[in-house]
């Protein structure tokens, strides 16, 4: 399947505009974020609504916008991580060498980032730790690992999310709704320190 960031090239242009423009909000995700974020929703084992995520995306109205575009992108991931065969964005598509992919601004290290944010937002990740980098590799040896397995990762990852959607789906309600309760977060920040807040 590919990823189609031209669907709608109205929508998308004032998708990029906004997001790239040095006046966003300072709560505003990147281009490039948004799309790593939306795969990360997408990949959740349990569905997370648009209204739920849509806040943390824009701090303000302007989101309305560009709304369009968004939601073509999320059903585009959405699509592929059902169908088994996610797809990096060709925006965000890894260049060599691979450590230009991890400075600042580039678009990988942005959607990357977008990754985690949605990760921590949807609480599936434990706390990454300096100490998993050992071993007597250099970072440059692990960028290159990371671009080796990147395509494999992701489809993992959404494989992942399914798999475990799949099984909440096998538990009695009541069950659900305990589980459920259990992960739910109200008005606590968010623990990346973005200062933004779960609702």
């Amino acid at each position: 399947m590919i990823f189609s960031e031209n669907s709608s090239p109205e929508a998308f242009d004032r998708l990029r505009s906004f997001s790239e423009s040095a006046v966003r909000p300072e709560d505003t995700l990147t281009y490039h974020e948004l799309l790593g974020f939306l795969y990360t929703i997408n990949c959740s084992p349990e569905m997370i609504s648009p209204g739920e995520w849509m806040p943390m995306i824009f701090a303000n109205e302007e989101a309305n916008l560009v709304a369009e575009a968004i939601m073509a992108l999320y059903g585009q991931c959405h699509q592929q991580v059902l169908a088994g065969s996610p797809v990096m964005p060709p925006s965000c598509a890894p260049v060599l060498p691979a450590m230009d992919n991890f400075c600042d601004g580039a678009p990988l290290a942005q959607w990357a980032n977008g990754f985690l944010i949605g990760h921590t937002y949807i609480e599936l990740a434990e706390a990454y730790s300096e100490e998993m980098l050992v071993g007597g590799r250099s970072i440059a040896q692990l960028a290159e690992s990371v671009l080796n397995v990147l395509d494999d990762a992701m489809a993992s990852y959404a494989h992942m999310g399914r798999a475990l959607y799949i099984a909440m789906l096998e538990l009695e309600p009541g069950e659900r709704a305990q589980m459920v309760a259990e992960y739910a977060v109200q008005d606590e920040c968010c623990p990346c320190g973005s200062g933004r807040r779960f609702s």
